[in-house]
């Protein structure tokens, strides 16, 4: 756990990430009909001086209730496996997985919810357990709401976003099975990591060591997380039941967060339409391999907002739903990492100062005198 959570790692995803977000911030400029930066560039600082400020104080408590019910979502089943964990260590992992999923490819950020947890004292596999029945909570809710969008086929969206969502479809379905299978059936998928392990060690034998080792511990991890999974499903089936529930939750709470954002330009857009825009944006770039979807994410929702609010508002638009859904997060969770990090050195520091302590062997005061008069 503690090379993906390296301070190199981490340093290095973040300088990805700003500048995959400066180009892709740029390219909205761009995209948003500027035909001289200059003239764009006053045209957005008068943007900026002219905005109605209170209205973000509203998209503020919603990014708060955004977090709250997702940190929520992993708090309900990890205190399946761990009773005694506390909602403050479920809110820490949920911004760590935030602050992981900004600065790696693919928003690979399970790893940071499993270094918090395993911190706490909550089992690997129940982690992992948690971790997967919560993706698929997302992937269901954004399927449908994506299934639903391309059969209403909304007159807000620009007719480029169907090809993009079927797309979206295919990489949802491969990813929905690979999890659904992982939560169902494991032994499948540990069938084929063994096959492909099995595979690699005999083309490259220097690896074959490591890779029956890494094969012996997903085999104890997947043991595992089938008995919490299968547990899960049978007993505490109104806790996924919920799960769905927290997740329509946050997105709602980022969907009327969005739309505080198109108040403060004194500007009105329907909270259909910004559902529309945030669940298909959602649903579009979660995959995508930047860092947080760095560079898609802003050129898409400028895509996704061209008929809805005039060209000028629509970079500050983009500028501040990231700023409220994934920088803030990316810095508060880069710093509850980064304590934790701090915390565990400070812990293995004392542990090898203790192991290199000499061992001085006590001896009774009688002993000591004794030894002194003889000589």
């Amino acid at each position: 756990m503690q090379a993906p959570m390296s301070r190199e790692n981490m340093i290095r995803g973040v300088i990805l990430f700003t500048l995959f977000t400066l180009v892709g911030l740029f390219l909205s400029f761009v995209w948003s009909g500027t035909q001289d930066l200059k003239s764009g560039a006053e045209d957005l600082k008068q943007v900026f001086l002219q905005m109605q400020y209170k209205f973000l104080i509203f998209t503020c408590v919603c990014m708060f209730i955004d977090w709250f019910c997702a940190g929520l979502r992993f708090h309900i089943f990890v205190r399946l496996v761990t009773p005694t964990i506390r909602f403050r260590d479920s809110f820490r992992a949920l911004l760590a997985t935030l602050c992981v999923s900004a600065i790696t490819p693919f928003q690979t950020g399970g790893v940071g919810h499993l270094y918090i947890y395993a911190r706490s004292g909550v089992p690997l596999s129940g982690a992992i357990t948690a971790g997967i029945v919560s993706f698929l909570s997302t992937l269901v809710i954004l399927i449908l709401a994506a299934g639903g969008i391309l059969f209403l086929e909304p007159s807000s969206l620009p007719k480029e976003t169907t090809l993009i969502s079927l797309l979206g479809f295919v990489i949802f379905g491969l990813v929905f099975t690979t999890f659904l299978l992982l939560l169902l059936k494991p032994e499948i998928v540990l069938r084929i990591f063994n096959w492909l392990c099995h595979v690699v060690g005999q083309r490259f034998k220097p690896v074959a060591p490591f890779l029956n080792r890494a094969t012996s511990k997903v085999e104890q991890l997947i043991t595992e997380h089938k008995t919490f999974a299968t547990t899960l499903l049978r007993h505490h089936k109104w806790t996924c039941v919920l799960s769905l529930l927290l997740t329509c939750g946050f997105f709602s709470a980022r969907i009327v967060g969005s739309y505080f954002i198109v108040k403060a330009f004194d500007k009105h857009v329907s909270l259909w339409d910004l559902g529309v825009v945030g669940m298909l944006l959602n649903f579009v770039v979660l995959f995508m391999p930047t860092p947080g979807a760095s560079g898609f994410a802003e050129g898409t929702t400028s895509l996704l907002m061209k008929n809805l609010i005039p060209g000028i508002f629509i970079t500050p638009f983009v500028l501040l739903t990231r700023f409220f859904t994934v920088y803030c997060p990316v810095v508060i969770g880069g710093i509850v990492i980064s304590l934790q990090l701090a915390k565990d050195f400070k812990l293995s520091k004392k542990d090898v100062a203790e192991n290199a302590a000499p061992k001085v062997r006590a001896h009774p005061i009688g002993k000591l005198k004794n030894k002194k008069g003889h000589n």
